[in-house]
């Protein structure tokens, strides 16, 4: 893309605008920052600034249904993504990660096993780093690991990676793309324009994404928990196999459950790169989960206590409950939103013996609970008061864990899972959790 002597207006002043800002004049871009705030330094809120725009970048966070966004298309002017803009310069091999839940898991698994095979990788994108705060830094030889959401993918247009990786697809971020069909529709976006020299690693469990197979032009490599797969990566006898040769046995991964899925996916995409089995397994076996993703906090009289703040769906809950190891008291609860609370009860565990929930969905939880005539389930002023409470109901009936995973966002209380994940973690110290 030449942006040279362009104008360009970068609509959104958060850390992914800021860089595009960035990247947009070093590539010798006239460029405008546009925010809605008019307290953010830097920016204007003066929607006048489009008139003139040739090119308009979208944060993540901005959804393009604004009536001056749509009137720009029009136009014919240029409308992309921060992840696009970075795409479209970046030079090196483009390995790009979405899903509903483990897309930050996958990302650094990727990227930690390239580093062990002493490749040069970067793990970029909705991980923290922004995409495009390195794009044009990188050359031919580099890879880049792009975590991405489907708010960023919901505007590309031409982005089509040397490898897309599709992990699973359930309901998520339903207020903003409006239905479930635009939703599996921005997610598509991330392998619909790869060409049969790419590559293309899918989840073989996945109804929604076996739906898509069809549209799917690149190299097919499935994935999966349930079944051997040809030319994939599967579970078979507690072993990770690809295409049948052994790389790693489960109790040697901290990860269980549905989260294997993030092992396979990571295997397919390292094998398809000519990683040795011996090297895959070896950085598997090694990496450390990230923060807040049902990470133990400590324990308290033997009941370990687990921090899953980062589930913040129905799915990444159920994963994270079908992963213990034994008995579990679940903490629940967070912002109202369009999460099938009825489902998430139907389909606990039989492992989970309690419920306590917590937020501004708590009586709704309660409710789906009465519903199925779901004993052991109570709600509860705080956080705070839900954890004392689940610790008590451990200790009574017997279970030797305690999950916080809420299954729903942050947003009534905290800014993000990170806040909402280290406010719990304060609390459970207090409570004497070592």
């Amino acid at each position: 893309m030449d942006l040279y002597g362009k104008n360009a207006v970068v609509y959104g002043a958060g850390k992914s605008g800021l860089s595009a800002y960035a990247l947009l004049k070093d590539r010798g871009a006239n460029v405008v920052l546009y925010d809605d705030d008019p307290r953010t330094e830097f920016a204007t809120n003066s929607v006048g600034v489009f008139d003139k725009a040739d090119v308009i970048v979208l944060s993540p966070g901005v959804s393009g249904d604004k009536d001056f966004i749509l009137d720009a298309r029009l136009e014919g002017k240029t409308v992309i993504g921060e992840l696009e803009l970075a795409s479209e310069v970046c030079l090196a091999e483009q390995i790009v990660v979405t899903g509903t839940n483990g897309k930050t898991t996958t990302t650094m698994l990727i990227d930690s096993i390239f580093k062990r095979a002493g490749m040069r990788s970067y793990a970029v994108g909705n991980i923290g780093t922004p995409f495009s705060a390195i794009a044009d830094k990188l050359d031919a030889t580099e890879i880049a690991v792009v975590e991405a959401s489907s708010f960023q993918l919901e505007t590309c247009t031409s982005l089509s990676p040397d490898v897309a990786v599709l992990l699973n697809i359930s309901p998520d971020h339903l207020e903003r793309h409006g239905s479930m069909q635009k939703y599996v529709a921005a997610k598509s976006n991330v392998f619909l324009r790869q060409s049969s020299q790419d590559i293309v690693v899918y989840n073989d469990d996945d109804d929604e994404i076996r739906a898509l197979l069809p549209q799917m032009k690149a190299k097919k490599v499935p994935f999966s928990l349930t079944h051997p797969v040809k030319g994939g990566a599967y579970i078979s006898s507690d072993f990770v196999l690809f295409d049948s040769r052994p790389i790693v046995h489960i109790d040697d991964i901290d990860m269980r459950g549905k989260e294997l899925e993030n092992v396979l996916a990571a295997t397919c995409v390292a094998i398809e790169h000519g990683v040795s089995a011996f090297t895959v397994g070896s950085a598997v076996t090694e990496f450390s989960r990230p923060a807040y993703r049902r990470q133990l906090v400590g324990c308290k009289d033997g009941i370990r206590v687990y921090n899953d703040s980062k589930a913040t769906n129905v799915s990444s809950c159920l994963s994270a409950c079908e992963s213990m190891q034994g008995a579990v008291v679940l903490i629940l609860g967070g912002a109202k939103r369009e999460e099938d609370l009825d489902l998430l009860i139907s389909k606990l565990p039989s492992s989970v013996v309690a419920v306590c929930a917590a937020g501004e969905n708590a009586a709704d939880i309660v409710a789906a609970a009465c519903r199925a005539s779901k004993a052991n389930v109570a709600e509860y002023g705080s956080i705070a008061l839900a954890l004392d409470a689940a610790l008590a109901e451990a200790r009574k009936r017997g279970a030797q864990n305690v999950l916080f995973s809420p299954a729903a966002k942050s947003f009534d209380l905290f800014d993000n899972y990170v806040e909402r994940g280290k406010y719990f973690d304060s609390v459970a110290g207090e409570l004497g959790v070592r």
